[in-house]
């Protein structure tokens, strides 16, 4: 009888564990990509989207959007300075959210061009005190092949990395 006890409590503990969401589906709700980059409708523009989990209810999702530029003298990618305020995305919940930011750009001279990519930080704030307080933080930076991105131009576009080139 009692081995029969502790097989029910063990299918009970799985059960919950299937409705729990996966750190692996989880990590794959996390991302960020470039889904727009110099087009006929956004000239100059390079549009960041990103997507973050949901979490435990009665929570706010936060996003912040950067831009960073290649600097072929270091071989790395700079900060530019410019950053979206922090965007209330959305509440917690089992849904992931999708958020974005446009950064416009003035045109290269022609000929020439500038190589650009998206940083996006992420935090989840939590009631602690009275107070809203960050309980998790996380960063990504753009990276390709991400499905489903809502308002890509042109549709389904997603890219690590985002050149635009002079006329």
């Amino acid at each position: 009888m009692r081995a029969r006890a502790n097989l029910t409590a063990l299918c009970a503990a799985a059960g919950l564990a299937l409705l729990a969401p996966a750190p692996a589906q989880a990590e794959r709700d996390l991302w960020a990509t470039v889904n727009v980059c110099d087009t006929a409708a956004f000239p100059d523009t390079m549009g960041v989207r990103a997507s973050m989990p949901g979490t435990k209810p009665r929570r706010r999702l936060l996003m912040r959007f950067g831009a960073q530029f290649f600097d072929p003298a270091s071989g790395r990618f700079a900060p530019i300075g410019d950053r979206s305020r922090w965007l209330r995305v959305g509440k917690g919940g089992s849904e992931s959210v999708q958020s974005g930011f446009d950064f416009r750009f003035d045109a290269p001279g022609a000929g020439s061009s500038f190589t650009l990519r998206g940083v996006v930080d992420f935090r989840w704030m939590g009631r602690r005190k009275g107070r809203w307080r960050v309980v998790k933080r996380a960063t990504r930076i753009t990276r390709a092949g991400i499905r489903d991105v809502e308002d890509s131009d042109p549709p389904g576009y997603s890219r690590a990395l985002c050149e635009i080139k002079g006329s």
